[in-house]
């Protein structure tokens, strides 16, 4: 008989719990299922012809070429449709300044680039902030690492004392946040920004949502004269392309160099980084974001006001999803999730969120046909 060699792995491993996501829709239905739990673009994929170029050899490490690609997306997007009459006031930030490729860090999706955080900047004992509620992989990870985690509320996270700035290593922040759909001012955000690099604790910034929500509000300039920034971007999520794993880190060339080295190798598969940078290219070609984020705010209106006839309560969001409060509905999420699920439509259950419960699912927003469907289903369930 074999023995029980786990007793052998790192006590901070044994005691972690995966997190659970949105998309599970072949562990949760053989059927199809319309998925409203998970937050993509509602215009889906730009509309371009690929072709798979050089997958019969490995990628080139240092992703010279896609992390160029990434820097010009970011930097365009930023610079001419962002600044605008902001220019010349920037909390410090120089005119000429511009994100490069030394500034990327190409990953296989935004989780791995959260591991690859803390596990380059998380000894074990260190003391982690995090506000809640939101996304549960920055706890996950950090204690897999031997963190500390305290919680804050989310709008508190900007009132913090110095003290508890201080003694933190880290402090985390979704922005748009990942359930509630809150957007904070990048001059709140900036003004965080230099409280943090005085106290020199990292400021993580997970800006998934941001292209889909308000781009100029975006501080990812601030790894410019910052290395205690770090900020995240998934094109999982801008070009709905869940199943083609690809995010990016933007930081200061230094904290940059030092992931990049301790990135696994070859992370990027090719197929994502032809495809990945084919989408950039035609987005900055294009007014692809400006039509995602015209169609977004009209549908999530349109949702917002046949959540309210209904008695629901949604929460203020400046994105593709909404944090709803069914307590009118007389159920559970849990009895609400499985009646949408009957029903066809897959929604997320929040109750599992830190500083939420029972009373709370998530909905993403998806086209009219579609957020019709879930408006039936709801009628149907709630009765």
């Amino acid at each position: 008989m074999h023995s029980d060699t786990t007793r052998f792995a790192r006590e901070h491993v044994k005691s972690c719990t995966p997190c659970m996501h949105g998309g599970r829709v072949a562990e949760l239905s053989g059927k199809p299922v319309l998925d409203f739990s998970v937050n993509l673009n509602p215009l889906g994929p730009p509309d371009i012809p690929v072709a798979i170029r050089g997958i019969a050899r490995y990628p080139d490490n240092s992703y010279s070429e896609l992390r160029s690609a990434i820097a010009d997306f970011v930097e365009q997007y930023l610079s001419e449709r962002g600044r605008g009459s902001e220019r010349g006031r920037r909390g410090g930030e120089e005119q000429g300044q511009r994100i490069t490729a030394d500034n990327i860090i190409p990953a296989n999706g935004s989780s791995e680039l959260i591991r690859l955080f803390a596990e380059t900047m998380i000894e074990r004992g260190d003391s982690v902030i995090i506000p809640a509620p939101t996304f549960d992989e920055y706890e996950f990870q950090c204690r897999l690492f031997g963190a500390d985690v305290t919680y804050c509320d989310y709008f508190d996270i900007l009132e913090l004392s110095s003290e508890d700035l201080s003694n933190a290593t880290a402090m985390f922040l979704c922005n748009p946040n990942n359930p509630t759909g809150d957007l904070i001012a990048r001059k709140d955000v900036q003004r965080l920004v230099k409280r943090c690099s005085d106290c020199e604790t990292f400021l993580f910034v997970d800006e998934a949502f941001i292209e889909l929500s308000n781009p100029t509000q975006s501080i990812a300039h601030a790894v410019l004269n910052s290395g205690f920034v770090f900020v995240l971007r998934s094109l999982t999520k801008v070009f709905a392309i869940p199943g083609l794993r690809l995010g990016f880190g933007i930081a200061s060339e230094k904290l940059a160099e030092l992931l990049n080295r301790a990135r696994l190798v070859w992370n990027v598969g090719m197929p994502a980084e032809t495809i990945g940078s084919d989408m950039m290219r035609e987005c900055r070609e294009s007014d692809y974001l400006e039509r995602s984020i015209a169609l977004i705010k009209g549908e999530r209106e349109y949702l917002e006001r046949e959540l309210v006839d209904r008695g629901l309560s949604p929460h203020e969001s400046s994105v593709n999803f909404i944090l709803v409060d069914i307590s009118y509905a007389g159920m559970d999420s849990r009895t609400m999730v499985a009646g949408l699920l009957d029903r066809g439509i897959l929604v997320r259950d929040c109750s599992m969120f830190q500083n939420l419960d029972e009373r709370h699912i998530r909905i993403a927003v998806r086209n009219r046909a579609e957020n019709q469907r879930l408006v039936r289903a709801l009628d149907s369930v709630i009765g």
